[in-house]
């Protein structure tokens, strides 16, 4: 039976040959109608005979489980955007921190007038979700000197980890800045909530999971009472249909923390990588379909 790789996404013919070079199957290019690498058997998706769906991104809350049959396996891309997403966090922290953006605007307009900044050394970071961007948060952040706490459900050793906390609360209630790095699954819906956001005592709330992580009432309620701290995200509620005007103590970028050509490319190929550790039997990050129902 003669197995083929369509890849239904935008990309070069060079890298639809690396494609071909790794897996080492034909691949055919089809018009991009989500970003998912599918291996199917003569057809593809929609048919009978499909047996994985890889996706290009790191996150599968997209994906509609409800309509892909039981016996084909799904996996995830987690991983491949964890470096560069994790810089947007700390490239948000940092213009805040440093009000680079009213600085700049305020030069720029002619107005030369010093303020004082925030300094990240000895500051606590809290990391909701220690996977991929987690990680990659933890080792920056203790490049700027500062002490890491993290919140997983299943902790592993990491050096740049200084404490692994035992619940979201001590997240919260411990941190001058949390990110928020968790993926959007039935359990983790607005689990950012008002009782999370009380706990807060610091100045810096950073999400680069996805919008839905965080109530949208609480959030909004939190920050009209609390002017002094701040929600700095790349995900917006309802995105890209993005509810003007944003509250005053919201930073946002219409998330891009994982944009780039080269970083696509890179996607592509790790994606594929995967799909050859399938057809030798022992795949990656296989999605539990039970967490998104």
């Amino acid at each position: 039976m003669l197995v083929k790789l369509a890849i239904l996404h935008k990309v070069s013919e060079d890298i639809a040959r690396q494609c071909s070079a790794i897996t080492g199957l034909e691949v055919v290019l089809n018009d991009p109608k989500d970003a998912e690498i599918q291996l199917a058997f003569r057809n593809f998706f929609p048919n009978p005979s499909l047996t994985m769906i890889q996706t290009i991104s790191a996150g599968v809350d997209h994906v509609k489980f409800s309509e892909i049959p039981e016996e084909v396996t799904i996996c995830s891309n987690a991983g491949a955007f964890s470096d560069p997403v994790a810089e947007h966090a700390f490239a948000m922290l940092l213009a805040h921190a440093k009000k680079i953006c009213k600085f700049e605007s305020e030069t720029r307009a002619g107005i030369y007038r010093k303020d004082s900044v925030i300094s990240l050394s000895g500051k606590t970071l809290g990391i909701l979700g220690h996977g991929g961007i987690g990680r990659s948060s933890a080792r920056i952040a203790k490049a700027f000197g500062m002490r890491v706490l993290a919140y997983t459900r299943s902790p592993s050793h990491d050096q740049n980890v200084d404490e692994f906390v035992n619940s979201a609360d001590a997240i919260f209630s411990s941190s001058d800045v949390v990110l928020i790095a968790l993926p959007l699954t039935a359990k983790t819906v607005n689990i950012v909530n008002r009782k999370l956001l009380d706990q807060f005592h610091g100045y810096a709330i950073i999400n680069v999971a996805r919008a839905n992580v965080v109530s949208e009432n609480d959030m909004k309620s939190f920050l009209s009472a609390n002017p002094d701290k701040y929600y700095l995200s790349d995900v917006w509620w309802n995105e890209p249909k993005v509810v003007f005007p944003l509250p005053e103590n919201a930073f946002l970028t219409p998330h891009v923390g994982g944009i780039s050509k080269e970083l696509e490319d890179y996607a592509v190929l790790r994606a594929c990588e995967n799909i050859k550790r399938y057809l030798d039997g022992h795949p990656e990050n296989v999605v539990n379909r039970n967490e998104y129902r």
